[in-house]
């Protein structure tokens, strides 16, 4: 296995294996409750975004927003997941430059590292929405099983984002910061804090159109919170979205790699 591999052909699994192992002891070596902060972390910003704007900005004050904190868990958590994975997925080359500038290792089992255990981490705090459906005794149904599609589609954006910015933000530095600043601002355009029943019926099919997340949000919450299928009219344009990033991202990585590893 060579650096100049292309595609996927000659994976070494052990070393994705190794790799992945490795990050994920960098996120839980430093924590003296360890791996328990994967709970917690998500359990304790659920309950501020809930005091906040469910208390005292009375943004559960609507009936579809009942049991506001499982309301705004919902859309957090594969939020929080889009945002880990992704952010961790792009900085992979700055993680491990010591080991690509030392080793031959293929240059994507690193990307896919980085971005597999931001996502182990992330996902833990699915338990939390099945704990949170206990407490607000929120009904099970079979719609659930819907669940595994828009989570689906919310891996492969958030793949195809690490794709894309990972040599770029080796090439170009401030894109680390940019992308950050625009992480904040599209959580607060999608249908996190709120549902997309509030957006104006005139504008909802634009809203969908141009904020993929509105389909992949729904898509999680409507099957736990309201125990309905999801939209599928919006997560069909978010998976179309998706299968456009990501692989218009994997083509920016292998055309850019080669020039971005020179630049470490």
């Amino acid at each position: 296995m060579t650096a100049a591999t292309p595609g996927l052909r000659g994976w070494d699994r052990n070393v994705l294996w190794q790799l992945t192992q490795t990050g994920m002891r960098r996120r839980t070596s430093d924590r003296v409750l360890g791996v328990a902060w994967w709970l917690l972390d998500p359990l304790l910003l659920v309950g501020v975004y809930a005091l906040v704007f469910g208390g005292l900005l009375e943004f559960g004050r609507h009936a579809e927003q009942n049991a506001y904190p499982l309301f705004v868990a919902c859309a957090l958590i594969p939020w929080r997941w889009f945002a880990m994975a992704s952010t961790q997925g792009a900085s992979a080359f700055q993680q491990n430059h010591t080991l690509l500038l030392s080793t031959p290792v293929h240059r994507e089992t690193v990307l896919l590292s980085e971005w597999i255990s931001a996502s182990a981490q992330a996902l833990a705090g699915v338990a939390l929405l099945l704990g949170l459906m206990l407490v607000y005794e929120v009904p099970i149904t079979l719609n659930l099983l819907w669940l595994p599609i828009p989570l689906a589609v919310l891996a492969a954006l958030s793949l195809g984002v690490a794709y894309l910015l990972c040599p770029l933000g080796v090439m170009l530095p401030d894109v680390g910061n940019l992308y950050a600043a625009l992480l904040r601002l599209v959580w607060f355009l999608s249908p996190g804090l709120y549902a997309l029943s509030r957006v104006p019926e005139e504008w909802r099919g634009l809203y969908v159109a141009i904020n993929p997340f509105a389909g992949i949000l729904e898509g999680v919450r409507r099957p736990i919170h309201a125990g309905l299928p999801p939209d599928w009219e919006a997560l069909a344009w978010s998976a179309a979205f998706a299968a456009i990033v990501l692989a218009a991202g994997r083509f920016v990585f292998l055309r850019l790699t080669p020039a971005a590893i020179r630049m470490l």
